[in-house]
């Protein structure tokens, strides 16, 4: 459940191959709950 990166913001991807910068990327999702930036993709 903590696989929401593909999102259809391009900036996402080039992220994900950074573990630091994935790591901060997953406390939103999992923090925000799909919020903010990720809701335009969801």
């Amino acid at each position: 459940m903590g696989i929401r990166i593909p999102v259809t913001l391009g900036a996402i991807e080039p992220l994900a191959l950074t573990p630091f910068k994935s790591q901060k990327i997953a406390l939103v999702c999992e923090g925000g709950g799909q919020r903010g930036i990720f809701t335009a993709g969801v």
